[in-house]
């Protein structure tokens, strides 16, 4: 069982009120009834009838989320706890990241380059022996756009992650391919403070060079250059961010005011 309805998963097929069931069967360690449902909605704040509550649960029900225990109530059927056990997983993921643009706070964005130099310095190494022509010519088509942007006044910031989301898959590993599907979509609303703060410094050129040198590098199948470049890459990106005095950093991120995009 799949819980989709078209394309929409099944936490959307949802209301406010049956997520909060959802969520109160998925900690619960004995079956749930009505009355204790319609308590915990109350306590929740919700205006909910105990009535309503029981025709929720038999919607939960139709839609394969729950089953019946005898007089014991409802719990989660197997399947929807895996789904539900996973969504959640998602949403504290994607909490975790909202919190950490919405501070802004400049160690940890540093500390987040850090982690991705450890990550795209070994994925460059492969994609040197894995990547296929398809590969560099995304990579080169990723430069291009950058470039088009750049050069005519338009946002560069998508494809300047994009590239890193394309060097990551050259590599033809599910693990690299995981860690830039998940998380760098959430960093296209940082990608614009490193673009300003490279303005700032007067390097708004220096990371279009340093992707074109990483992609010869690929091509030419040179893993020794491809890690050095993609380290340096990194570096530089670092830089701009800690060569900022404190004031010029909040101006940076006022200037920035991009909000998260879920």
């Amino acid at each position: 069982m799949t819980f989709v309805e078209g394309d929409r998963p099944l936490w959307d097929l949802l209301s406010a009120d049956e997520r909060a069931l959802t969520e109160l069967l998925l900690t619960a360690e004995k079956p749930v009834g009505a009355a204790r449902a319609h308590r915990h909605l109350v306590a929740s704040g919700s205006a909910v009838s105990q009535a309503t509550v029981s025709r929720m649960l038999l919607r939960l029900d139709e839609l394969g989320v729950t089953e019946g225990e005898g007089r014991n109530g409802r719990r989660l059927t197997e399947p929807a706890r895996l789904v539900l056990v996973r969504a959640s997983q998602h949403r504290r993921r994607n909490a975790l990241i909202d919190d950490m643009f919405d501070e802004a706070d400049r160690s940890e964005l540093i500390d987040l380059l850090a982690l991705r130099k450890v990550v795209e310095i070994e994925a460059a190494d492969l994609a040197c022996g894995r990547a296929s022509r398809d590969d560099h010519q995304a990579l080169r088509t990723s430069l291009e756009q950058y470039d088009q942007n750049r050069l005519h006044g338009g946002d560069f910031s998508r494809h300047a992650i994009e590239f890193h989301v394309l060097l990551c898959q050259a590599a033809h590993s599910a693990p690299y391919a995981v860690v830039a599907e998940a998380l760098y979509p959430e960093v296209n609303y940082f990608e614009p403070l490193v673009v300003a703060a490279a303005h700032r410094v007067g390097q708004k050129n220096q990371s279009s060079a340093e992707h074109a040198a990483i992609v010869q590098a690929v091509i030419r199948g040179d893993r020794k250059a491809s890690r050095r470049l993609t380290g340096k890459h990194f570096d530089t990106m670092i830089s701009w961010l800690t060569e900022l005095t404190e004031l010029e950093f909040e101006q940076v991120v006022a200037e920035v005011d991009v909000p998260p995009q879920n």
